[in-house]
């Protein structure tokens, strides 16, 4: 019911009664518009000129989705009223035609193994034992016919495409402009994006979407809309991944986001985003397409890493070491640098240069709805000619309190405050200078008393301190810090 409710509120946002009336008023007499949402589902609109005679009206809209979703259609038009509509799909197959055909005269034929001719008859189709016809000729009834019916036509009722048909009462005569707006399964879309370094301080973004049509049904030339946000939770679709043997490959695979039609400047909707395919487009069964719909020569961003400690303060020294740090692209979504639009969530895979000018593949992740004004981070991997150490050098006992938490208690227990040296050094053995951040988890009611590099609170209980290592250097930082905390001793006789 949860979804039903939302599929209902993704159309009359998307397009109401009155809003697709006008929208469509300028429209040819017959197209189809199509919009996409991140997940397997589309919106389909039909505008069709039909002629009406004042009162009841049979019309039909043919070649709609296979897999429409019946209950979703509707159907509007100026001066109309629609009294029954109904959704058709009988398919033209072998069993449907004989059913069909069922009490009526067919032609039938056979293969005169003598002489090898094909030997034709009429005869009247009784009934249909499985896929078996039983027929009645002149000379009696075939149950076990060795030959084949032939159909002159193709019955009422069944149609090679799906169908909408309506009963509608028109209030005079004349041409009339329909509209039939439902939904679909089987059309999906989501963005890639390639980010290539320029230098060490900006690179080229670029993106692309691909539109995927697994809906059974092909569209020729249709107006085409993508709907960027999260209209309802469901697993990603699987697409296709470009396999790149050489580095020429690569580079043209690169350029190719740049050389392709951009989209529209997306436009807002009712808490998602739009973005609009220029120009109309076909969509085969079976087909991914892709769009460019971001190029941006420009954007500023920072390389760092980003190292966790897993020192802990209690009763017992702690250490970690040989902890490479994690490969953090951060930039911002802001026009000034560079940026500055509505990023569909997608996969946003990174490529720099090497020595030789090559282009070289250096880690992907996947990038998040990001609106305008909103900052990226993005883990890459792990540096590997960077390390890093830490340990708790030493531990003094501040001060130390016994109590009984009740009176019905048995354990004593312990709050005890130390006094912590800790020693933090990161080794950085590239050739380059390293920006690099170090964030320390620390206990509730811990406070720092020094340290010899000057770091910040963050939110979720972190310490972090932000500094640069030259190439071939090693950064020490000492932190003297404080923490009280708690532990009992059942073996303790407690004193009152």
């Amino acid at each position: 019911m949860k979804f039903k409710s939302v599929l209902f509120s993704v159309v009359v946002s998307a397009v109401s009664f009155a809003a697709a009336s006008q929208a469509w008023a300028l429209a040819p007499a017959s197209s189809t518009e199509i919009t996409i949402y991140n997940q397997n589902l589309a919106l389909i609109k039909k505008s069709q000129k039909v002629p009406l005679k004042k009162g009841v009206n049979e019309i039909v809209f043919d070649e709609v989705a296979r897999q429409m979703r019946p209950e979703s259609a509707f159907i509007f038009g100026d001066g109309i009223k629609i009294l029954e509509q109904n959704y058709d799909y009988a398919g033209v197959n072998y069993m449907n035609m004989l059913n069909a055909y069922v009490g009526k005269e067919v032609k039938t034929v056979r293969t005169n193994p003598s002489t090898g001719q094909n030997v034709y008859e009429k005869a009247t189709l009784l009934a249909v034992d499985g896929a078996t016809p039983v027929l009645k000729f002149d000379y009696g009834i075939e149950t076990n016919f060795p030959g084949r019916v032939l159909f002159d036509k193709v019955p009422l009722g069944l149609n090679s495409t799906p169908v909408l048909k309506a009963k509608a009462e028109a209030q005079e005569d004349g041409d009339k402009n329909l509209y039939l707006a439902y939904l679909t399964s089987g059309f999906s879309w989501e963005a890639d994006y390639v980010a290539k370094v320029n230098d060490d301080k900006t690179l080229e973004l670029l993106g692309r979407v691909s539109l995927n049509n697994n809906s059974g049904s092909a569209y020729d030339n249709v107006k085409v809309n993508l709907i960027a946000g999260d209209v309802n939770t469901v697993s990603r679709a699987v697409m296709p991944v470009w396999s790149l043997k050489s580095a020429s490959a690569l580079n043209a695979m690169v350029d190719s986001f740049a050389e392709s039609a951009v989209m529209t400047t997306p436009e807002a909707l009712g808490g998602y985003y739009m973005y609009q395919i220029p120009q109309p487009t076909s969509l085969k069964d079976g087909q991914i397409k892709q769009v460019s719909f971001v190029s941006a020569p420009k954007v500023k961003y920072l390389k760092e890493g980003t190292i966790f400690s897993t020192l802990s303060f209690k009763e017992e020294k702690t250490a970690f070491e040989d902890v490479n740090p994690s490969l953090i692209c951060r930039f911002s979504n802001v026009a000034e640098d560079g940026l500055g639009m509505p990023l569909p969530k997608g996969k946003i895979s990174f490529y720099d240069y090497d020595k030789n000018g090559a282009l070289q593949f250096v880690g992907e992740n996947t990038l998040s709805n990001k609106a305008e004004g909103q900052e990226i981070e993005l883990q890459l991997g792990k540096f590997f000619d960077i390390y890093a150490e830490g340990q708790v050098t030493d531990i003094q006992k501040i001060s130390e309190r016994k109590y009984k938490k009740s009176t019905k208690d048995t354990c004593v227990t312990i709050e005890q405050t130390n006094l912590y040296e800790v020693v933090y050094k990161v080794t950085n053995k590239a050739k380059y200078e390293a920006n690099l951040i170090l964030k320390q988890p620390m206990p509730s009611g811990a406070k720092i008393i020094s340290e010899s590099i000057k770091g910040e609170d963050e939110k979720g209980n972190l310490h972090v301190w932000k500094f640069k290592v030259a190439a071939g250097a090693t950064q020490e930082i000492k932190v003297s810090l404080q923490n009280k905390y708690e532990h009992g001793d059942c073996a303790l006789i407690f004193l009152e």
